[in-house]
């Protein structure tokens, strides 16, 4: 059905927004949708709950919504606390404000975090940039990965291009190591993966995992790591802590 024959549904206050197809949708105060809901866009500002949203267009998100099953759009914002029972699938770019909880996979083009990201399967994008906390329970893939992490956050796998995962209080990637950095105390948090970091040029700091594999290979400051393959570069500050190293 084109978006022209569709009707608009907007929600003031307080109501109820039944399964179909819509042009937009629109949710200030206290709305509920019911079955599955395909819009061209969608809104909500306040309180929203719903089973599936397929959006084919922007559906932006601030305040408190809950879905139970899965959410698909062209673009997503959430700001505030969200959650989806199943996965979020976004065509372009999905930004993550507040808190955010996803129970199944997380698939996008672009994926951006500032604040909690919390999702039970994978996560796949061609980049992905996070300020705060990230909790993944499956396979974090990307090209481009830029993680500069709170406490609390704890991934199973990582895999891509480049690979940088340091700790906000750093304030900076990692890198090579400054005689100031020697000097400073652990007061940093720590980034735990359960699994692999796995990678073309990988710099890590504050990072505890069983085994990292790339090609250049940076260990930064409070790493503990228990094996480390390379096959071109590697460095390791003097305050991580590498068990083995080999070159592949």
């Amino acid at each position: 059905m084109s978006t022209d024959a569709r009707m608009d549904m907007k929600v003031a206050g307080s109501g109820r927004i039944p399964a179909g197809e819509y042009n937009a949708v629109s949710v200030s105060g206290s709305g509920k949708l019911f079955g599955q809901v395909r819009c061209a866009t969608f809104s909500s500002a306040g309180s929203c709950q719903g089973e599936a949203l397929f959006c084919e267009g922007n559906a932006k998100i601030s305040g408190s919504a809950k879905f139970s099953e899965s959410v698909r759009a062209a673009c997503f914002s959430a700001a505030g606390s969200f959650s989806v029972g199943g996965d979020i699938t976004v065509r372009e770019k999905l930004s993550c404000a507040g808190s955010v909880t996803c129970g199944g996979h997380v698939a996008c083009h672009e994926l951006a975090v500032a604040g909690l990201l919390k999702v039970g399967g994978d996560v796949e994008s061609e980049t992905v940039k996070v300020k705060g906390t990230l909790v993944c329970g499956g396979l974090l893939n990307a090209e481009h990965i830029d993680l500069c992490f709170d406490g609390g956050t704890e991934l199973d796998s990582v895999g891509g291009s480049r690979v940088a995962i340091y700790p906000r209080s750093e304030g900076k990637r990692g890198g090579r190591f400054s005689l100031r950095a020697l000097f400073k105390k652990r007061s940093h948090p720590r980034a735990t993966v359960n699994s692999l970091v796995e990678g073309d040029e990988i710099t890590l700091s504050g990072v505890i995992a069983p085994r990292v594999t790339g090609r250049a290979v940076v260990i930064g400051d409070g790493c503990e790591i228990e094996l480390v393959q390379y096959s071109e570069s590697v460095e390791v500050s003097p305050d991580a802590s590498v068990q083995r190293m080999e070159k592949v």
